[in-house]
């Protein structure tokens, strides 16, 4: 087992660890280091060893907060003696795809790919930002005649969740339909660009995100020009879904993930309230030949639309 190690200064390490778990559940399997204000700094040292120790065998990736910080220079110091990579610039994104990859990745690659993660997941914005690409992909995807575009795509995985590209879609569900596009299908969304920026920019690794209204979506289905390879498909709300099926969409699978209680609803399943309203499109999405399922997170099971249906006419 492959170990991954956090050394920073003060607390930094044990929040990054604790948001982790929050996001992923993996938070056990990081290992951290404190150097605090008053901590002797040879005390440090002989954790860092201890702890390095631990994962000899197979290796460890040691992240720290900075360069030419004391936890960096430990790390260096040991760097020939020991059998682990050391990486400066910590940050959530590079810890979370560390953890997915660490068993699958040698040394070598995994401090490549946290390479790779920190140039991608440190960007500024501004309130002008612009979606002109954004704009440009949505537009290409309703073109039948774009070469790059008219390639079929498949629907491999589509959800229903309040929250959109949120932690658990982008490190769980996403890599579990090992898909190479998310499209959010919205079309308030896709007219708010500041908003659309923020949710392109973040996409996982190895994934596209596109805004686009349910009108080029429904277009892009019917004419077979959805992006190339294994596409997910993520709507807000229920509205959406009758929507993009209005304009031509079928789906053979709808996940519900993630419907809130805004007070006119029945809760049918953890995190997932339904109205008469959404009652009625599920049915007609159903008979239109989806099969309809409630499930939150993979680790736990789900439940079938029938299910729900008798839980809701219970209440």
């Amino acid at each position: 087992m492959k170990g991954l190690i956090i050394a920073t200064h003060g607390k930094l390490s044990t929040g990054l660890k604790d948001s982790v778990n929050v996001i992923t559940g993996m938070g056990e399997q990081v290992e951290t280091l404190q150097l605090n204000q008053n901590d002797n700094l040879d005390d440090f040292e002989t954790d860092f060893l201890e702890v390095v120790s631990k994962y000899h065998t197979q290796g460890s990736i040691v992240l720290v907060d900075m360069i030419g910080g004391s936890p960096y220079n430990v790390a260096m110091k040991h760097l020939k003696d020991y059998n682990y990579h050391v990486v400066s610039g910590v940050n959530l994104a590079m810890v979370i795809e560390l953890l997915t990859n660490l068993e699958s990745m040698t040394l070598e690659e995994l401090t490549l790919l946290a390479n790779e993660i920190g140039e991608q997941s440190i960007r500024g914005f501004t309130a002008s930002g612009t979606i002109e690409a954004t704009k440009s992909e949505v537009d290409e995807i309703a073109d039948s005649e774009n070469s790059e575009y008219a390639t079929g795509g498949e629907i491999t995985f589509a959800r229903v969740d309040h929250r959109l590209l949120h932690g658990q879609v982008v490190t769980k569900w996403s890599r579990l339909a090992d898909v190479q596009t998310v499209i959010i299908v919205d079309d308030i969304l896709y007219e708010d660009e500041y908003m659309a920026e923020v949710y392109r920019s973040a996409a996982p690794v190895g994934i596209e995100v596109i805004v686009a209204p349910n009108k080029v979506i429904g277009y892009a289905y019917q004419n077979n020009t959805l992006p190339a390879g294994r596409v997910m498909l993520l709507f807000k709300d229920i509205e959406n879904v009758e929507k993009a099926y209005k304009e031509g969409l079928h789906l053979e699978n709808l996940q519900l993930g993630g419907v809130p209680n805004d007070g006119s609803k029945k809760m049918v399943f953890t995190a997932v309230s339904l109205s008469e309203r959404d009652i009625e499109i599920l049915n007609e999405v159903e008979k239109d030949g989806t099969n309809i399922e409630l499930q939150v997170v993979p680790e736990e099971s789900g439940i079938s639309y029938k299910e729900a249906l008798k839980r809701f006419n219970k209440n």
